[in-house]
């Protein structure tokens, strides 16, 4: 059972349902204690341009991620998780308590650049199609992250394990997975953005419902925006507000362990089995299973040539992908974390 701290949260007078805040930001955090510090600084700062509340939702950290937010943070909204819940469960916890107008997912290894929250708002109030919206995401060192994605299909995922998207990323007919020719200096829509940071309209939130938990990690935020898609909402980019992330801190280093890798694929599959039936799921293996096979031969000879610890990484992820795509035959699963 979770334990809430609301800390300072509510105002004097018993005025909380009364006064809901422009943005409700959501942030999940596990073991990112430094990271989430540095997020929540920058939240803060962002009070003096738009009303906010902070919800962070722990998932049984062990760095003392819980005492500093009690300690710096008193304002803050905090949900105590005796075990790590994934990604989308305990998001749905902070929507669900959220008031706020609009809804921000926010990751716990980002730092939002002054005035990014108001651009983001301003920008959905001014375009009513737009169910939600999210900034230009930056390196620490300032170069771009490509945030914006197509809808993954069959074709895309051909596209991919063929090359093609690569030998012809400006094409709207063979790159449009990645979108690697995607206008990133104007503000333009897509089919998903990453959720580090991703402001959702209320309304849209409560037409097409929460995260779908049986993505418990991966593809819960795609499958969200294919549902707003199709209910007729449109997700828009936004390069005025900035937002760094740390791409890769919240689940980086269990991913190198292999920890997450069936869950990935099967969380893959499963949006191919919800979206386009389970016949999708074997075309979407015996693809997987040509790409790795050539993959696999080529990081093979490059780990032998180059014994480094990122080629040998890449030669166990080509072959267990190879592995997985054969047993062709095997439907999604959908696995607790």
């Amino acid at each position: 059972m979770s334990n809430v701290n609301e800390g300072l949260q509510e105002p004097a007078g018993g005025l909380r349902d009364l006064m809901p805040p422009c943005i409700s930001v959501i942030i999940v955090n596990l073991n990112t204690r430094a990271l989430l510090d540095a997020c929540l600084a920058s939240v803060e700062g962002e009070r003096s341009t738009i009303s906010i509340e902070t919800i962070v939702i722990d998932n049984g950290s062990s760095d003392g991620s819980v005492g500093m937010v009690e300690a710096k943070y008193p304002a803050t909204i905090l949900v105590k998780n005796s075990r790590n819940q994934g990604f989308a469960r305990p998001n749905n916890e902070g929507l669900r308590r959220a008031r706020g107008k609009h809804l921000l997912l926010l990751n716990s290894d980002t730092v939002v650049r002054p005035g990014a929250f108001r651009i983001l708002a301003d920008f959905l109030d001014a375009h009513p199609d737009a169910g939600a919206c999210g900034p230009r995401l930056i390196y620490p060192d300032g170069r771009l992250q490509y945030s914006a994605k197509g809808f993954p299909t069959l074709w895309t995922h051909f596209c991919d394990m063929t090359g093609l998207d690569r030998l012809f990323p400006g094409s709207a007919l063979f790159g449009s997975g990645e979108l690697r020719s995607f206008d990133y200096e104007h503000p333009g829509t897509a089919d998903h953005l990453m959720a580090a940071a991703f402001l959702v309209r209320r309304e849209a939130y409560e037409a097409v419902g929460p995260l779908d938990e049986r993505f418990a990690i991966y593809y819960n935020d795609m499958d969200w925006c294919y549902r707003m898609v199709h209910a007729g909402w449109k997700i828009w980019y936004v390069p005025d507000a900035v937002v760094e992330h740390h791409l890769g801190q919240t689940v980086g280093a269990v991913n190198k362990r292999f920890t997450l890798f069936t869950m990935l694929y099967n969380n893959v599959m499963f949006f191919y089995q919800k979206h386009y039936g389970r016949g999708a799921i074997v075309v979407y293996r015996l693809l997987l299973a040509g790409g790795f096979a050539v993959r696999s031969v080529a990081w093979t000879v490059r780990a032998a040539l180059r014994p480094t610890d990122t080629n040998r990484h890449m030669r166990t992820f080509a072959v267990k992908s190879l592995l997985f795509g054969l047993a062709f035959w095997r439907p999604a699963k959908i696995e607790e974390v």
